[in-house]
């Protein structure tokens, strides 16, 4: 079959599907492929659809024949004919799943993608069956392009990618404006959704005024009719993964945030640069988790009239919190990727050691009542805190770098 592959051109029309997509033979649903550096060496990484979820995904007319991925035996094939053997792990956390799929990389195919800047052909052969002749799936490779963001190249990058983006565009300026401030130098949109101009628009002005800041990676599979088993996280666990396996290598510590959480470091930091640095330095560790702080709504009725006002800033609209950080889920955390293989939305499952920082130096402010009135466990109207340190401190210069990014040169 290698022989077969080496021998098509790049540009041959072979009918074999192309990620996204079900695969040929109905054993797998791929959402997308990445390359890494740091994962089991140097690796590409299918990430697809858990197989139990298969048929509550796809549309009630698509047939598909789900395997686990001990069942499956399957084969990477490069342009060159190289072939490299797939290995997999069904990753089954709570409610929160996905399979990888992970084959090393062929010394060509690794030349062409990190010496050579090159998009990569890549084939998913399947020996699970002794009766098919040509590969289940294709796939389409490139990796980012990495910008150096500091004249003082040791310097460490620290990433964001967003949770899949549901028409929430209009509170992403901020978000990135805050983070920032804070010392993130790389911003990955994962755009479900926002189909408009108004992302556009956004993209084009940081592409203009800052290059590289701003990846968007288009993640919407509504031409394979595709709904997940959970709509209102659209494929958060694989996008999770695909922003681990496909900036990892060029991010020395990475997350993934919500548009209504935002990352604060406490004084006397005034960076989660300088915090990580000051508390963590070169340890080896996994992660840094961070336990929410609801910001909500003062009343349970209404939004005051400042609460109301969409013109100001989310960090000035809600300044009542909850009394102490909620501690029974809903953490997010900042993670290493060279030292963690797996992860779930709310912490890593397999990785190095998981680090609980002091509630004095770090914080995660969710602002749960972003886009509607809406309260989280543990906060009760009666027992709000009034807390303006974050507006005060950081209000007026996000508004300061917003002014600066839309100014015209």
């Amino acid at each position: 079959m290698s022989i077969v592959v080496a021998a098509w051109p790049e540009n041959a029309e072979d009918h074999i599907p192309t990620v996204p997509c079900l695969s040929a033979d109905g054993h797998l649903l791929v959402l997308s492929v990445a390359a890494s550096r740091i994962r089991f060496g140097v690796s590409l990484t299918f990430i697809t659809v858990y197989p139990t979820d298969m048929k509550t995904v796809l549309p009630k007319h698509i047939s598909s024949h789900p395997l686990s991925s001990n069942q499956q035996s399957l084969w990477c094939i490069f342009s060159d004919g190289s072939v490299t053997p797939v290995f997999t792990y069904d990753s089954n956390y709570y409610r929160e799943r996905v399979s990888l799929l992970d084959c090393p990389l062929s010394q060509f195919a690794s030349d062409q993608l990190w010496k050579l800047n090159q998009t990569i052909r890549v084939y998913l052969a399947s020996t699970t069956t002794k009766d098919r002749k040509i590969p289940i799936l294709k796939a389409f490779v490139k990796v980012p392009v990495v910008f150096i963001t500091s004249s003082n190249s040791s310097q460490e990058s620290f990433t964001l990618c967003t949770s899949p983006l549901h028409n929430k565009a209009k509170y992403l300026v901020q978000w990135i404006e805050f983070h920032r401030l804070v010392g993130f130098t790389k911003f990955i949109i994962y755009n479900t959704t926002d189909t408009g101009d108004y992302l556009s628009t956004i993209v084009n002005i940081y592409t203009q005024k800052y290059p590289g800041l701003v990846d968007v990676v288009q993640w919407n599979f509504s031409a394979l009719g595709l709904v997940d088993v959970l709509p209102k996280r659209y494929f958060q666990v694989e996008a999770l993964h695909d922003c681990f396996v496909r900036y990892g290598d060029q991010s020395e510590w990475l997350g993934m945030l919500d548009l209504d959480e935002y990352m604060v470091p406490l004084p006397p930091y005034e960076t989660i640069v300088d915090y990580v640095h000051a508390n963590f330095g070169r340890r080896i560790i996994g992660s840094i988790n961070l336990w929410s702080q609801f910001f909500c709504n003062k009343n349970a009725s209404a939004y005051t009239p400042e609460e109301n006002d969409t013109n100001r800033l989310t960090i000035e609209r809600f300044t009542f919190r909850a009394r102490n950080r909620h501690k029974s889920g809903r953490e997010k955390y900042l993670y290493r990727p060279r030292f963690v293989q797996y992860l779930s939305i709310h912490h890593q499952i397999i990785g190095l050691s998981k680090e609980q920082p002091s509630e004095n130096h770090i914080t995660l402010a969710h602002y749960v009542s972003i886009s509607e009135q809406r309260t989280m466990p543990g906060y009760d109207f009666n027992e709000t805190v009034k807390d303006s340190g974050i507006r005060n401190r950081f209000a007026n210069r996000v508004k300061d770098a917003i002014a600066a990014l839309t100014r015209k040169h």
